[in-house]
């Protein structure tokens, strides 16, 4: 992807507010890419490691890691999958945010940056339907339902 493109995202997600549920320890940046940045996608033995560590030197050791673990296609200079992630986020902070609340925080935001675009949406009144058709992540097709049952724009996952 293009450094530029990259940047451009980068300096979409600045934007976006900060948690105060990380440590004190923890600081802005740090605290931003743990609770908003990768939220979706940390897993919990991760989260707790990230936590534990007690320097910016560690932290940025496993960030770099973090990524790299996720890499693709290692060999490259870019990381493909990191790339296309902020892309995600920076998409579902344009297009599915309302009010105050930021895309990444929104139900489809959420749905959006984990699994990407759905490969149809189907409109129907109050609801929105999202179909994936097969993914590994599901071994096979999903099926998404969105509700705004407020008549806000806050369409929410139908459990």
């Amino acid at each position: 992807m293009n450094k530029a493109i990259f940047s451009l995202c980068l300096l979409l997600l600045t934007g976006l507010s900060v948690s105060a549920q990380a440590p004190k320890n923890i600081k802005g940046v740090y605290q931003h890419w743990l609770d908003e940045d990768v939220i979706y996608l940390i897993a919990p033995e991760e989260r707790l490691t990230f936590l534990a560590l007690n320097t910016d030197e560690e932290r940025e050791h496993f960030i770099e890691q973090f990524w790299r673990r996720r890499d693709p296609n290692p060999q490259t200079e870019e990381n493909e999958f990191r790339e296309q992630y902020y892309l995600r986020i920076a998409h579902a902070n344009m297009t599915f945010g309302f009010g105050k609340t930021a895309g990444w925080k929104t139900d489809r935001g959420r749905i959006y940056i984990i699994y990407g675009a759905p490969d149809e949406v189907e409109q129907q009144g109050l609801a929105e339907t999202w179909q994936y058709h097969y993914r590994p992540v599901f071994r096979g097709d999903a099926k998404f339902q969105f509700v705004d049952l407020n008549r806000t724009g806050e369409f929410r996952l139908r459990q």
